[in-house]
């Protein structure tokens, strides 16, 4: 009888977590088979293409496995070479400039007293416009006839400029672009965090003498470290597939100045057609990515532990 009465509860028990854990699988079996269709199957399509080589004939395509040399194509092809380039510049330049922006805004408006909520809301429009929004407006803004910033220098006595037409004007003004609309999405975070710390510690700070100098470097600074990492990683990915606002802006030009590998790929893929090399390509930069999710993941959990 004790076995009987022991065995029941423990069978109800066991049909108990079963159904839970089917119920959690059948909850998660739409985001399972949005996955598949959306994100897994694509990359297994890009992956076997960039091991192919293909063509187009008479509206018929044609493919043909050719190893890695889509691969070693890369490092021959000097118009490639260059879009590396002119990513990873683009990419330290946009998200050292945009951390130090959002930090310094966050520091700024916390310690505003009376434009707290009106510089929150200022900060944070550019954020919400599109892109294609974006690049729009910055197109009549730099524009070498009516823009704003060519009326302001002729009102300076200084000679207008055609921003997008010479190589350094052109990526200095994308790069200025890139900054401008997205240093608002890093202020949130910095902001978001430094309203955390416990402002009882830098007043205790305060009265031991630290200078705000000190307070920022021994106190804030490693409190907002984890968030550092966070936002300099979301940046670093949002500028190596950037694509609206560079394309909309320059197309890559003047003579590749400002052709990241994003415009380098779709010129590959829809102009030259060479559908093998530009999955060569695209495969590279998910791999790159992933790299860079995998190390700030190890990093934080090491951090975590510590």
């Amino acid at each position: 009888m004790i076995k009987s009465r022991t065995f029941f509860p423990l069978r109800i028990s066991a049909v108990y977590v079963i159904s839970r854990r089917a119920n959690a699988m059948f909850a998660l079996l739409p985001f399972l088979i949005f996955l598949a269709v959306f994100a897994l199957y694509p990359l297994y399509e890009l992956i076997k293409m960039s091991f192919m080589e293909t063509a187009i004939f008479d509206g018929e395509f044609f493919s043909e496995f050719n190893g890695l040399d889509n691969f070693k194509k890369i490092t021959t092809d000097p118009l490639a070479v260059n879009s590396i380039k002119v990513t990873l510049l683009f990419s330290a330049l946009c998200v050292s400039l945009t951390l130090f922006f959002g930090i310094l805004g966050a520091i700024l408006v916390q310690r505003s007293v009376i434009f707290k909520h009106f510089a929150r809301n200022i900060f944070i429009w550019p954020a919400v416009i599109a892109p294609v929004v974006v690049s729009m407006m910055w197109l009549l803004i730099l524009d070498p006839t009516v823009g704003f910033l060519n009326k302001l220098f002729l009102f300076l006595g200084r000679d207008p400029q055609i921003w997008l037409d010479s190589k350094m004007g052109a990526f200095i003004s994308v790069v200025v672009v890139d900054v401008w609309h997205w240093t608002p999405v890093v202020f949130l975070f910095f902001y978001a965090a430094m309203s955390g710390i416990n402002q009882e510690i830098i007043e205790a700070a305060r009265v031991d003498g630290a200078s705000e100098r000190k307070i920022f470097g021994n106190i804030i600074l490693p409190i907002l470290f984890p968030t550092i990492a966070l936002v300099a990683t979301l940046r670093v990915i949002m500028t190596i597939k950037a694509f609206d606002e560079m394309y909309l802006l320059t197309k890559g030009g003047p003579d590749n100045a400002t052709s990241i590998i994003s415009l380098h790929i779709r010129r590959i893929f829809v102009e030259i057609l060479d559908y093998g090399y530009a999955s060569a390509l695209s495969f590279s930069i998910v791999f790159v990515l992933a790299l860079i999710v995998s190390i700030f993941y190890f990093f934080r959990k090491k951090r975590v532990r510590e």
